[in-house]
C-alpha cells in the first residue's frame, strides 16, 4: 500500500514544466475577464499551481476584494462550489458568544429574489447537496453540484452574500433552533460538556476558549439588530474567498463568477489582531459530575499556529500516542493495563495557536487520575527516546493516508483548500503536507513533544459519574 500511495503522490504532485506558460495563460484569461466583465478589471492573478495531468489551480481577485480560488480537475462530471468567510466564533465579543453559528442558520432563510424555499428547490431539482459549517476563524457554505450547475450557485451565493432578508420571526425562530442544538451538545452531552470546559482552560483569555455555539445566556440576549450588524460587518466580497474544484474550466468559470460577483459593493472588513495566549507555566486541571456510567478523561495542550512547520512533527506525535490501536497510549491502557476502553483524541491546528487532544473513558472502577499518570510518563518516554523506527515509518503511513482520505471527492479537496487558505494563509500548503510529513524524523519528534506537550503545558478535565 505504501508503494501505491507514494507513486500516487509523485503523480498528483508533479508540477508541470510548463508552469511558466500556465502563470502566463491565467493572466491572459484575466485579462479577457477584465475586459469582458467591466467591474471586474483589473482582475488579478494572485497565485496559481499546475500538477499532474491537466490538474491546475489559480487564485484570482477582483476591485471588490473577493478571492476565488479554482481548481479545474475532469476526473468526475461533479463540482463542488464553496463560499468560505474570514470570521469565526473567535471574532464575536464577549456576552455576544454565538452569533456567528447562529448566523450561519440565518443564512438560509433567503432573500427577495430567492426566497428559502425557492432556494432549496433549485438546488434540489439540480441535484446539488449543501450545507455550512462554523469554526472559530471562518464559516463556510458549500453546494456539491453535477457538473455545468455553476451558474445556479454564483446566482444563488451572490445574492445572498448582500440580500439576505431577516425578519423578527425568522429570527426568534432560529434562535431557538440553535438554543436546543446547544442543550443537546453540551447541556445534555457529557463529552460536549467537558470539551468546553477543557477549552476554556487551554485558553483562559483567547477567544478560542469560546464555545462556537456560545453560552446559552449570550444566545438567549441575541437580539436581530446583532444579527444584522454582524451581517453587514463581515459578510461581502472583500471578506470572502470563493472556491471553485471540478469538472470546470479556468476561463469560463472565472468568468461566471465575475459577472455575479464583480459588481457587489465593497464593504472594508475589521480584522483585529487577537491577542495571543501567555505561556502556560503550570498544569490545570477540573472535575465535572456528569451522567456517566465509568470516569472520563479529556486531556489538552496548546501547539502551534497552522502555519507552522512543527505542525508535521505534532501530527506524527498525536499517531504515535492517541491516534489508532496501535497508538502507544491505547495499547497501555486498553491492551496491557486493562483499565480504558476507549482512547481517541484531535489535532487541530488554528490560525493562531491550535491544540491536541487526548480522550479516555475507562472501564468500571477505574481511576482516570492513573490514566492520565500514564499519559505523561509517557509523553515524557517519547520526548526522551523518540519513536521507535516502526512507530515512526507506522505513524507517518496513517498521518498520509488519512491526509488521501481527506482528499477523496471534489467536495473534500475544496474544504481543504478553503481551510489551508484561511487557517494557513496557502492553499498551496495542501499540495505540501505529505512531503513535510514525510520529512519528519526521530529528532524532531521529540524536539516538538518536548516543547510542546510538557506537564506544566497540561489541561485536564475528569469526568466523574453522578447527577
Amino acid at each position: 500500500m505504501r508503494s501505491l500511495a507514494t507513486l500516487f503522490w509523485r503523480f498528483c504532485l508533479m508540477v508541470a514544466l510548463s508552469a511558466p506558460v500556465f502563470a502566463r495563460d491565467l493572466s491572459s484569461i484575466a485579462e479577457e475577464v477584465g475586459k469582458a466583465v467591466p467591474e471586474a478589471f483589473p482582475v488579478k492573478v494572485l497565485d496559481s499551481f499546475a500538477y499532474g495531468q491537466g490538474k491546475k489551480v489559480g487564485k484570482f481577485s477582483f476591485p471588490n476584494g473577493l478571492t476565488v480560488i479554482i481548481l479545474e480537475d475532469h476526473a468526475a462530471p461533479v463540482l463542488s462550489y464553496q463560499t468560505w468567510f474570514r470570521v469565526g466564533s473567535s471574532y464575536e465579543k464577549k456576552g455576544k458568544t454565538g452569533v456567528a453559528h447562529l448566523f450561519e442558520h440565518l443564512m438560509f432563510k433567503g432573500t427577495k429574489a430567492y426566497p428559502h424555499e425557492v432556494f432549496d428547490r433549485l438546488l434540489e431539482e439540480a441535484g446539488a447537496q449543501t450545507n455550512a459549517a462554523t469554526w472559530v476563524d471562518w464559516t463556510f457554505y458549500y453546494e456539491n453540484l453535477p457538473a455545468g450547475q455553476l451558474e445556479l450557485a454564483c446566482k444563488l451565493e451572490s445574492d445572498r452574500m448582500v440580500n439576505l432578508l431577516l425578519t423578527k420571526e425568522l429570527f426568534d425562530s432560529e434562535r431557538e433552533v440553535v438554543k436546543n442544538e446547544r442543550r443537546f451538545r453540551v447541556e445534555n452531552d457529557p463529552d460536549g460538556a467537558m470539551d468546553e470546559a477543557l477549552l476554556e482552560m487551554m485558553f483562559p483569555t483567547h477567544p478560542y476558549g469560546r464555545p462556537t455555539l456560545g453560552y446559552m445566556k449570550d444566545i438567549e440576549g441575541l437580539t436581530l439588530d446583532d444579527a444584522v450588524a454582524f451581517y453587514r460587518t463581515y459578510y461581502s466580497p472583500a471578506n470572502a474567498t470563493l472556491v471553485v474544484v471540478g469538472a470546470v474550466k479556468m476561463d469560463e468559470a472565472l468568468l461566471t463568477v465575475a459577472r455575479y460577483y464583480a459588481s457587489l459593493p465593497r464593504v472594508e472588513v475589521p480584522h483585529p489582531m487577537l491577542p495571543g495566549e501567555a505561556e502556560q507555566t503550570k498544569a490545570a486541571t477540573k472535575t465535572l459530575t456528569l451522567p456517566v456510567a465509568n470516569e472520563k478523561l479529556k486531556m489538552g495542550w496548546r501547539i502551534c499556529p497552522a502555519a507552522s512547520p512543527d505542525v508535521y512533527p505534532l501530527e506524527v506525535v498525536y499517531e504515535c500516542l492517541f491516534g489508532t490501536e496501535s497508538s502507544r497510549v491505547y495499547r497501555t491502557l486498553v491492551e496491557e493495563m486493562q483499565v480504558a476502553s476507549e482512547v481517541d483524541g484531535a489535532f487541530e491546528p488554528l490560525a493562531q495557536d491550535g491544540f491536541l487532544l487526548a480522550d479516555i473513558v475507562m472501564n468500571e472502577g477505574k481511576d482516570a487520575a492513573k490514566a492520565m499518570e500514564v499519559v505523561l510518563s509517557t509523553l515524557e518516554d517519547l520526548a526522551r527516546d523518540g519513536p521507535t523506527d516502526a512507530e515512526l515509518s507506522r505513524a507517518k503511513n496513517q498521518v498520509e493516508a488519512s491526509y488521501f482520505r481527506s482528499i477523496a471527492t471534489v467536495g473534500s479537496r475544496a474544504t481543504q483548500l478553503g481551510a489551508y487558505e484561511l487557517t494557513a494563509g496557502d492553499f498551496k500548503r495542501m499540495f505540501q503536507y505529505v512531503d513535510g510529513v514525510r520529512a519528519v524524523g526521530r529528532d524532531d519528534v521529540r524536539r516538538v513533544a518536548g516543547q510542546y506537550l510538557t506537564r506544566e503545558r497540561t489541561n485536564a478535565v475528569f469526568g466523574r459519574p453522578g447527577r
